[in-house]
């Protein structure tokens, strides 16, 4: 099996684009929760989660895999955060 080394480069950028494009909508989504509720970890997760897609796509985030990472991951876990401690048992 042949290897096309010279496509590579084109799905590694196509896929860097998709994932700046789904922090992109969640982060949006966040500040618009933020505009309703006023919370702040949603401003939070909302412009971490925008900075990163803007890292992308301006290429910035580039061979940066664990920032990347480490980003969607604080973001997910301030979201959990928040979701549990509105809950009222």
């Amino acid at each position: 099996m042949r290897r096309d080394p010279g496509l590579q480069p084109e799905r590694t950028h196509l896929s860097w684009h998709r994932t700046g494009w789904s922090m992109l909508a969640p982060g949006l989504l966040c500040l618009r929760g933020w505009s309703h509720s006023g919370n702040a970890l949603y401003a939070l997760v909302g412009i971490l989660l925008l900075s990163g897609s803007i890292a992308m796509f301006c290429g910035i985030a580039k061979q940066r895999h664990n920032v990347v990472s480490l980003i969607i991951v604080v973001t997910g876990a301030l979201l959990i955060f928040m979701l549990l401690s509105q809950i009222t048992i």
